[in-house]
């Protein structure tokens, strides 16, 4: 018997007596993902192709289970689900982020951001420092995205924002969840800020009017936990933060055009879409100007305000 003869039977032999486990490949990585997002809306379409998209370049291997239409409860609740291990990921607006991370309060700042320009900008800027605030409360931030701007309605004609800013006072600092939404179609509030596409969302039958101000700027993220991400191989990590990063200009883009059909369905429905002169622009500017100086300065939140306002500024 020759020695090539024998080193094939051996061979033969010990492939017989592989375990199954390491002949086969690993069971692919399942991810529960919550959302607000409702099905067939244009964010849910976009952030299911995000999944799909994964899923394809990492042949399979990752895959994100999306929880819409706020089965899991508010944002807030999410991110408390998160927090205690019992889920894997949200895709947050300002409210799940801030509840997650509390320096994310700085988005909130009424008047900070005139254009979305100013907010790529911002966002680029300050994208090293927002992971690194993520990743030291255990947390993966894989990509950005936004609700559009915040825009001042009313149960009234408006006949001025100093006006319409005054009666939506009570309301106007609320975050976007289940408090401000009661309020509003309970008919309690005569005047409030809502992304628009919120304000579709909750029904217009209370509303008359919107002003054109943009009042302030409505951040969104895809967060992962701690644990979650770390079921993932590297070279999956790697994968899925480039498949967001080339997919975020495009979802934003998306959104921001869904933003401005959404005002166009606000118009046709009926609601008055009244605009801010000038002078009204530049005396609501200065307001927030002062506000957010007068505003106490947290650590943390005052250094990543800065590098905010430093790259909304530059040229």
């Amino acid at each position: 018997m020759s020695v090539r003869w024998i080193g094939f039977a051996l061979l033969a032999l010990l492939s017989l007596h592989v375990p199954r486990a390491a002949a086969d490949p690993r069971d692919p990585v399942r991810l529960r993902v919550g959302t607000q997002a409702i099905d067939g809306s244009r964010y849910m379409k976009d952030i299911l192709a995000l999944g799909e998209e994964i899923e394809k370049r990492t042949r399979g291997s990752v895959q994100l289970d999306w929880v819409s239409g706020g089965q899991l409860g508010d944002e807030t609740a999410m991110a408390d689900l998160i927090a205690r291990g019992k889920l894997d990921g949200g895709g947050f607006s300002e409210t799940g982020l801030v509840a997650l991370v509390p320096e994310m309060a700085v988005w909130r700042a009424p008047g900070l951001f005139r254009s979305y320009e100013e907010v790529d900008r911002a966002t680029a800027a300050v994208d090293g420092a927002v992971r690194e605030l993520f990743a030291k409360r255990g947390l993966t931030f894989a990509m950005w995205a936004d609700l559009g701007f915040s825009q001042v309605f009313s149960t009234a004609p408006i006949t001025s924002v100093r006006d319409v800013l005054h009666r939506a006072a009570p309301w106007i600092a609320l975050p976007l969840d289940g408090t401000l939404t009661e309020a509003v179609t309970s008919g309690r509030a005569r005047a409030w800020t809502m992304p628009p596409l919120y304000m579709l969302a909750i029904g217009t039958r209370k509303v008359r009017a919107m002003s054109d101000l943009r009042y302030r700027y409505v951040a969104g993220g895809l967060v992962f936990s701690r644990p979650a991400w770390a079921r993932l191989t590297s070279a999956e990590q790697k994968t899925v933060l480039a498949v967001c990063h080339e997919r975020e200009p495009r979802i934003r883009a998306s959104w921001r055009k869904e933003t401005e059909r959404g005002i166009d369905a606000l118009r046709k429905s009926g609601v008055v879409i009244t605009a801010s002169s000038e002078t009204e622009r530049a005396a609501f500017a200065d307001a927030a100007s002062k506000s957010r100086e007068a505003q106490p300065h947290e650590p943390g939140l005052a250094e990543l305000g800065a590098e905010v306002r430093a790259a909304i500024e530059a040229r």
